[in-house]
Order: C-alpha cells, then structure tokens, then sequence
C-alpha cells in the first residue's frame, strides 16, 4: 500500500482531531467516526493496490469529495466539544495592527448595491468551482487528477485543522456592531447572504480556503490552460475580494490562504511528486 500526499495530509487531520476529542472525553461517537473516515482513506489505497482498474482509481478519489462535506459540518461540534476558545478578538488585533482595522470595516463606508451584487455573485462561483474541480480531478487521466487532489485535498486538510486550532466566525458575526449599515444589493446579495447564513459550521475563517483553494486553482490552470485562466481571473479576482468586502474574514485570514495556495502550488509542481 502507497498512500498519496493528500491521503496522508487529510488522514494525519482526522487522526489527529479524534485524538483530540479522545483527550477532551465524553464523544467517544465522534472520535470513532473521524477514526473510521481515517481507516476507511488506508482501506481504499489498499484495495486500489490490489486491484488497479480505472475505476476503483477514480471511486479512491471521489472517496475525499465525500469526506470533506462530511467533515466540515462535524466541525463545529467538534470545536464545541473541545472547548476551543473564539479567536475573533486576536484576528482582529492583528488586522488592526498592521492595516488600522479590518478591511471590512475599512470600506464600510462604501458598499453600493452593485458592487455587493457582483461581488456576492463571484463569491457564490466558489460552491460550483470546487464541485467542477473535483469531476475534472477524477475524470482526468490519474496521474493528473491526482496531483490536483495532492493540492486539493492537502489544503481542505490543512484549512480544516487550523479551523479547529483557531475557530472564529468572521466579522460579520463577531463585530457587527461596528458597521453603520447592513450590506444591500438585489438578489444576488440576497441568496448569497441566505448561503452562508445556513451553510457556515461558525468556525471556519482561520485559514481562509475560499482564498486558498481559488488561488490553488487559477494557478493550476495557469500553466496548460491559459484561456480558461484568463476566462476565470475577473471572478476570481472578485471572489477574493468578496471574503473581505462581504465581512466574512480578516486580512490575516486571507493572507494564510495565499501562503497555503503557494505552498501547495509548489508541491504539487514538484517534479519528483509521483
């Protein structure tokens, strides 16, 4: 048995939160299902092994789509659990540190409906984008949609851990009271504001991976597919924007997710990567 990069990186974060919830007592069901999505990541490279047909390759990676929607909304109980401390407060002293104050509250003065409008419609095209990604990952001949998955996977990993570590629910929820005004626009707002209301665990800012994977993704496409990057690059270029504008992270959380995007764009252009 061979374990991919990815399956490492994403095993070692389940490992290492049931072993977390073990020392915190008391979810012993909870610690059991990240052990078993750990056990089940080495039991589908085992089985891939022995039988090395197309499929079973692709059904190994679509193994992880699966596990990370499934995971994600484990976390917010897990960081209950676990009795983790709000971060809000001290990502916000580091904004302020370096910028004077988060840039959310920076613009606050300048939101016009249009603008919230677009940039809520970019940041809606992550949920497709990522869903995208992970057909052309599995569709694609292996060795590609593997690599893909090395950076794909490792960043939902990395990003799910640091969620743990350092929960917090971003400026619109922590400090709304420092804003003058809602945000307005038309429906675009509207469905957007409605997403993330009902589809946010409350703890995922810390890194930022609308920030990390978007950038992971663009500069994947960059090398092979320059039409489609140049296609892509004004709204995901808004999407970026969006985390900020929209009052959903801190600057220090998006610039964790440009180190993690460059980092993984590194590893997985490694030549020597299998």
């Amino acid at each position: 048995m061979r374990l991919r990069p990815h399956e490492v990186i994403f095993g070692a974060f389940l490992l290492i939160t049931a072993g977390r919830l073990l020392a915190a007592g008391g979810a012993a069901g909870m610690c059991l299902g990240f052990a078993a999505m750990a056990a089940a990541i080495g039991v589908m490279a085992m089985i891939a092994t022995k039988r090395t047909s197309l499929a079973m390759e692709r059904f190994r990676l679509a193994l992880f789509p699966v596990l990370v929607n499934v995971v994600y909304w484990q976390l917010g109980p897990v960081v209950k659990h676990l009795g983790s401390n709000n971060w809000d407060a001290f990502l916000l002293r580091a904004d302020r540190a370096f910028l004077t104050d988060t840039p959310a509250v920076l613009v606050a003065g300048w939101t016009p409906p249009l603008l919230t409008d677009f940039l809520s419609g970019c940041y809606m095209l992550f949920f497709p984008g990522v869903l995208a990604a992970f057909f052309v990952a599995i569709l694609r001949p292996l060795p590609h949609g593997v690599r893909l998955f090395d950076g794909l996977i490792s960043l939902y990993g990395i990003g799910f851990l640091g969620y743990t570590l350092i929960p917090a629910a971003g400026p619109h929820l922590a400090i709304p009271e420092v804003f003058a005004a809602p945000l307005t626009g038309g429906w675009l707002t509207g469905t957007n504001a409605a997403l993330v209301a009902s589809g946010s665990n409350r703890v995922d800012v810390f890194p930022s991976l609308h920030t990390a994977i978007t950038v992971f993704l663009m500069g994947s496409l960059w090398p092979h597919h320059r039409r489609v990057f140049l296609v892509l690059l004004v709204p995901a270029t808004g999407l970026g924007v969006a985390t900020l504008y929209l009052r959903y992270h801190y600057a220090v959380d998006v610039l964790a997710g440009l180190v993690l995007a460059a980092g993984a764009l590194a590893f997985t252009r490694n030549p020597r990567l299998p």
